[in-house]
């Protein structure tokens, strides 16, 4: 009996498939896990730094609103979003090296050269309310010392507020001291309290300078009544300031006119030929060259009529219109 061979059919033959790696699955698993925890912390993270970043921005810009530098604003920006700066103390101290903040607390520099400490912001924005609350309360005008750039100079003296209401009781005293001529003439052109007078003799330079042109004006004023003119307008006594007219001028200038009565008025008999004050102001303060010309041929038709002509241009003959 011949050996059979027996051949099997390739395609009944079932080929085995390799078992899974269940480790390699497992890895796989635990490595996209921890990508997305990963992912997950990270965007966490990122969340908490931008509710960081968007509370120290907020936090840093009242604080400059509060210092009267919301022009920082924009730095205090960079520091937190482009920097990536949110540690309160790290931001004020960058905020501090700032131009804007040493102007604003320009009084704390002059305290450090003078040896005295300096002192925190809310100290400093402190003193400088009492100081507006004394000068508001002491009946100084608005715009008399109630700005930041207005204290610095205070603090950085170390001037407390009781030496400052001694400071405005100083002024008030001034006013009652001051040449009552000037004094009544700044009541009676500008209807001037004691409170914006007391502003001007407390500190002339500060000062408003409308209040400093009244104040020259009413100088000048005060200079006619003394001196026997007459009472001056207001506009008058701001042109004589406006031309540059001052204390000494004034006085000779009012003597002379004083003192020229006669050529002024119409001789006995003639109408129609006085001189007007406002003429005799402009000429013989050389405002205006027609008053001056007329004044000049008065003076001569009376030199004329009295042969003598004297006594007037004599004494005004140093006086600008009356030679």
């Amino acid at each position: 009996m011949a050996d059979e061979t027996v051949v099997s059919n390739p395609q009944t033959v079932a080929e085995e498939e390799p078992a899974p790696d269940i480790n390699a699955q497992l890895l796989a698993n635990q490595q996209a896990f921890m990508e997305q925890q990963a992912a997950a912390e990270q965007a966490r993270r990122d969340e908490e730094l931008r509710i960081a970043k968007r509370s120290a921005f907020d936090i840093l810009g009242n604080t400059l609103d509060m210092y009267g530098l919301g022009e920082l604003r924009g730095f205090a920006n960079d520091l937190v979003f482009n920097r990536n700066i949110i540690d309160e103390n790290i931001l004020i101290g960058e905020l501090r090296e700032q131009p804007a903040y040493k102007r604003r607390f320009a009084g704390n520099e002059q305290r450090r050269k003078a040896g005295l400490n300096a002192l925190s912001e809310a100290e400093y924005i402190g003193l400088e309310k009492a100081y507006a609350q004394l000068m508001r309360q002491s009946g100084l005008p608005v715009g008399f010392y109630d700005d930041s750039s207005d204290f610095n100079n205070l603090i950085g003296g170390d001037v407390s507020v009781a030496e400052l209401s001694e400071r405005v009781n100083q002024g008030y005293e001034a006013v009652a001291n001051a040449d009552p001529e000037v004094v009544q003439e700044m009541r009676r052109l500008y209807n001037i309290g004691d409170g914006e007078l007391a502003a001007y003799f407390l500190d002339p330079q500060r000062a408003t300078p409308m209040l400093l042109n009244q104040a020259r004006a009413a100088s000048i004023a005060g200079q006619s009544v003394r001196q026997g003119a007459f009472q001056l307008t207001a506009a008058q006594a701001e042109e004589l300031a406006r031309a540059g007219v001052g204390e000494e001028q004034a006085r000779a200038g009012f003597q002379a006119i004083a003192a020229a009565g006669e050529l002024f008025a119409p001789l006995p008999g003639q109408t129609g030929q006085a001189i007007s004050q406002e003429e005799q102001v402009a000429g013989v303060f050389g405002t205006s060259a027609a008053a001056q010309q007329r004044i000049r041929r008065r003076t001569r038709e009376r030199q004329a009529e009295f042969e003598a002509g004297g006594g007037f241009a004599a004494q005004g003959s140093q006086v600008t219109g009356l030679t």
